[in-house]
């Protein structure tokens, strides 16, 4: 079966829980309020996209090539990126919900993370070189391994990162948001 291949379009309203959601390459194209909740979109090549107020909760991405895609407003509920085509991997979240996702061992410098809810996300091994976390929910998520080297992380909150389990090294946080960094110690700061 042949890969279609789609430039410069927009997708608005499409139910793709509804109908088939065509496998190829998509370059330079925007989605809104798309839903692909639960759809596979294995194999697929997004490059230079946007989706907009889209539903993507638990969608399948094993092997899906995301570059330079910018989600704004979506729903990611549950998505393990982890699974995804690892090259030129590149993707930027704003005012988006991503409790539970997994970007475990991906490589993820200069990523910026606006107004989104990070709860439970797991980053485990994540290199987030350079990051940029600006008023994000971190509450349970998991840092373990994770390069966090000059990222910036002084305007997310509720996060636990243990400096002695994650590469830490220029990266910039809050005064007051410093208690994430020592609540392992199970210390008192007043």
């Amino acid at each position: 079966m042949s890969q279609e291949f789609y430039h410069d379009q927009t997708f608005t309203q499409i139910d793709y829980t509804k109908e088939t959601f065509p496998k190829g390459e998509y370059d330079n194209c925007t989605f809104v309020n798309c839903k692909f909740e639960d759809v596979y979109l294995a194999t697929v090549t997004f490059m230079e996209c946007t989706f907009d107020t889209c539903d993507m909760t638990n969608a399948k991405v094993k092997s899906t090539s995301f570059n330079e895609v910018n989600f704004i407003n979506c729903k990611l509920l549950g998505i393990d990126f982890s699974l995804c085509n690892d090259f030129m991997f590149s993707v930027n979240f704003q005012d988006c919900n991503l409790e539970l996702t997994a970007f475990a061992e991906l490589t993820m410098k200069q990523t910026i993370f606006k107004t989104s809810n990070l709860q439970k996300a797991d980053f485990t091994g994540t290199n987030l070189e350079s990051a940029v976390f600006d008023d994000c929910d971190l509450k349970n998520a998991i840092f373990e391994q994770t390069n966090l080297e000059k990222a910036d992380v002084r305007f997310a909150r509720n996060y636990t990162i243990d400096p002695t389990q994650n590469r830490l090294k220029k990266a910039k946080f809050s005064r007051s948001e410093i208690h994430g960094l020592l609540r392992n110690y199970d210390i008192d700061i007043s």
